[in-house]
């Protein structure tokens, strides 16, 4: 076979382009092999179970949709990160368009709590960037956080209604104006 993929990171981004063209129930280790011109054994030097690769792969899907929670950038405004955010949602949908409705599903039973351990550490960085960009917003109107309503439990709720969003294709304007409503 050729050794045409040569890195754990050329494997990924093959396998992302499965997921683009055939969706997440397009991976496994022999269509990945196949994409990368290499042998299945190959796969298995990288990647110990399609279970790794899949939590491997969605992984860096949500590190490419969200990318700009990794991006020390500061907005004016909390809202505009949101809004920065969705449009990077919005990018990515298109890309992979059934990423969020099957990367739930990819798992097997006996496999769902690993990839739900994975994925909920991804989950916790990119609220704890939310919460910095809360946290960083000289504009929110005085007395909104108490202590019967801290930011961190802001954030949870916001961050909640942000999946919602996302997930069942709310529409962000309503979203937003909620958020702007709640802290302007």
């Amino acid at each position: 076979m050729n050794n045409a993929v040569s890195s754990k990171e050329q494997l990924i981004a093959e396998c992302k382009e499965l997921v683009r063209v055939q969706g997440i129930q397009g991976v496994s280790i022999r269509s990945l092999a196949k994409q990368a011109g290499i042998s299945t054994g190959a796969v298995y030097n990288y990647f110990s179970s399609k279970n790794q690769l899949l939590i491997e792969t969605i992984g860096s899907i949500w590190a490419e949709i969200f990318h700009l929670a990794d991006v020390e950038q500061t907005y004016p405004r909390f809202t505009d990160y949101l809004r920065a955010l969705l449009a990077s949602v919005a990018e990515g949908k298109k890309r992979y368009p059934h990423f969020f409705s099957e990367h739930a599903l990819a798992f097997s039973f006996d496999e769902k709590q690993q990839g739900q351990q994975a994925m909920a550490k991804y989950r916790e960085r990119l609220k704890e960037k939310l919460y910095q960009g809360l946290r960083a917003d000289a504009t929110v109107r005085q007395g909104v956080f108490t202590a019967e309503l801290t930011q961190e439990e802001a954030v949870d709720y916001i961050f909640a209604l942000f999946l919602t969003v996302i997930i069942e294709g709310k529409a962000p304007e309503s979203f937003l104006k909620f958020v702007e409503n709640s802290l302007y």
